[in-house]
């Protein structure tokens, strides 16, 4: 190999990494989970009005059987979120998060998630 072959094949390398997706944050695993009787759309509306005002980047993904609500913590910059979806007639409530968030935005799901 000659070196316009090496700084080719590292040239598509560099590439490939910066292009990749990032690994989703629901695919780490749940940092608090809860079943409530609360409906799905309730909890997820509690939560997005909470995290509203005290997180940035706020964002509801709705797809066919679940309830994301995603954000960055407010100071930091943390990574945050709850996937909610129903579960043998109740609400399954999970709380996600990239690295150690204030404790608050927790606390504010386990209050959205009272009976």
């Amino acid at each position: 190999m000659n070196l316009s072959q090496v700084a080719v094949i590292a040239l598509a390398c560099v590439t490939l990494v910066a292009c990749s997706p990032k690994d989703s944050l629901f695919s780490l695993a749940p940092n608090y989970t809860v079943q409530t009787v609360q409906s799905v759309t309730d909890v997820a509306g509690c939560i997005a009005e909470r995290w509203r005002t005290s997180a940035r980047h706020l964002r509801e993904v709705h797809t066919n059987d679940a309830v994301r609500v995603e954000a960055q913590s407010l100071f930091h910059g943390v990574a945050i979120g709850v996937r909610l979806r129903t579960r043998d007639g109740d609400t399954l409530v999970e709380y996600f998060q990239r690295r150690v968030a204030d404790p608050i935005y927790r606390a504010m799901v386990k209050e959205c998630t009272r009976s």
